[in-house]
């Protein structure tokens, strides 16, 4: 598949967080991870710590950036770097909603599990 309609994905709910799978292995993508994120005023997205960097361009809206404690402020447009092992906080402290959008490598596929081929 080579044209993903946003509209038809599903969408993950939190509070004051809506974001959606743009590109993953479920949408035919191998090697990469591209996540869609809406922050409302004064909402907050926690990014569990990966084994992997993550970039996050910033698109509309301005915030702070917690990367492991340290906060910085930023605004649209830019791109956010994080480093991999780090635990990171974003926080919408603008009036409009904050778009986002995630990308990473994924995570290989798990291995096939059942009896090894006979040589």
């Amino acid at each position: 598949m080579h044209v993903i309609d946003h509209s038809t994905l599903p969408r993950l709910y939190g509070a004051g967080r809506q974001r959606f799978a743009a590109a993953s292995r479920q949408l035919g993508a191998i090697s990469v991870e591209v996540w869609v994120e809406m922050l409302e005023a004064n909402a907050r997205a926690e990014l569990m710590p990966h084994g992997i960097e993550r970039v996050v361009m910033v698109l509309a809206g301005h915030g702070n950036l917690h990367v492991d404690g340290a906060p910085q402020r930023f605004h649209a447009p830019c791109s956010l770097m994080l480093p991999a092992g780090a635990e990171c906080e974003v926080i919408n402290i603008g009036a409009e909603s904050m778009q986002l959008v995630v990308t990473f490598l994924a995570q290989p596929a798990p291995a096939a599990v059942g009896p090894s081929p006979v040589d």
